[in-house]
């Protein structure tokens, strides 16, 4: 017996060494742009199953083997900033006087599951009672079941909203809606199908605010990609698990290919403002150990890394849970009470809330 613990003890500082070093390569993975390695971008979608792995060799060597617990503990050592970017802690602070607060929000199609019971659009209310001063909305175009776009704008106005929206004859899924007085509203231009990147300037107090709403490139599953998935982490061992996978691969590395660039092309944009007060948010589609969450977070400070706690999950779909919502603020900000608003009910998406107060002259 005493020989056969010995090798499976053996065995299991083989496997959770790998896990460790496997950790350690996702998280440095995320540095990579997908438009040169696409296969780099899907692995790193396996953070968080790497980091439950090692959490669950922590559990088994505390049991089994307490004097090898500093495997699992030395590989999250080396990934503990992505680790906390995954999943902050911050000590609850008092949101101040005279803060901002700013919301991004993909709605869905501004609410296509229609009206409530009494006949009113409980989204387009949600966003005219929340008193925040920025509101970034991501597929905002209404679909037949929603409000038409004068409604929308005419009950936003009501609230003392300014609309920004380009009327440039292009569909307009981003838009802004903003208490602050307006100077200006361009689109910053990259490679997309049905995404993109909207840029405005606001004027707070004496100073220029530069907001970008992102809505990079969507992986584009159908339900039936969702259920293959499902299928893939239920059913590993079925005969058509080999071609699911190919394929789910394949759509996922095209769209994480474009996300890349235009993640480089909104910070390029930042760069030749050449403004200091800068809020850049919207729905990623990634995680936060992602190459877009990486490249703002080389120039800007995440919201939700700075005074959010948790997982932060603001995809709610059933089987697929994630934070791929984010906000990144230039240094001239300091955020509080960052958080995810589960009370949203209306999209497959969750409302992502923070404050902000200026802190540099």
């Amino acid at each position: 017996m005493k020989w056969l613990k010995r090798i499976l003890v053996q065995m299991a500082i083989g496997a959770n060494v790998m896990a460790a070093l496997l950790l350690l390569a996702c998280s440095l993975c995320s540095g990579l742009n997908p438009a040169e390695y696409p296969r780099a971008a899907i692995f790193v979608l396996g953070f968080p199953l790497l980091l439950l792995l090692n959490l669950a060799f922590v559990f088994f060597w505390l049991v089994f083997s307490i004097r090898h617990v500093w495997i699992p503990f030395a590989g999250m050592l080396f990934s503990v900033s992505y680790i906390y970017d995954y999943c902050p802690v911050n000590w609850p602070s008092g949101i101040p006087d005279g803060a901002l607060k700013v919301i991004t929000y993909n709605t869905e199609f501004m609410g296509a599951r229609g009206k409530s019971d009494d006949g009113h659009y409980p989204l387009l209310e949600y966003l005219a009672s929340s008193d925040a001063d920025i509101i970034c909305i991501q597929e905002g175009v209404p679909q037949s079941k929603g409000p038409s776009v004068a409604y929308e704008d005419s009950v936003m106005e009501a609230a003392g909203y300014h609309i920004l929206r380009l009327n440039d004859g292009k569909a307009e899924p981003q838009f802004i809606y903003s208490r602050l007085p307006v100077l200006s509203v361009r689109r910053i231009s990259y490679e997309s199908s049905a995404n993109g990147s909207v840029a405005a300037e606001l004027l707070y107090g004496e100073d220029t605010v530069l907001v970008v709403n992102n809505h990079f490139e969507s992986y584009k599953l159908t339900r039936e990609d969702k259920e293959k998935y499902k299928e893939i982490i239920k059913e590993p061992e079925k005969e058509d698990t080999e071609s699911n996978s190919r394929a789910l691969f394949r759509k996922m590395a095209v769209a994480s290919s474009l996300r890349g660039p235009q993640a480089d092309s909104v910070l390029h944009y930042i760069h030749a403002s050449g403004h200091e007060a800068v809020v850049v948010c919207g729905d990623f589609n990634e995680p936060p150990v992602s190459y877009s969450c990486y490249r703002m977070g080389t120039e800007l400070a995440s919201a939700f890394r700075q005074s959010g706690n948790g997982l932060g999950l603001s995809y709610n779909q059933k089987g697929f849970y994630f934070r791929i919502d984010h906000i990144f603020v230039s240094d001239y900000w300091r955020t509080y009470d960052t958080h995810v608003d589960k009370s949203a009910t209306w999209s497959d998406h969750y409302p992502l809330v923070t404050y902000l107060k200026k802190h540099k002259k």
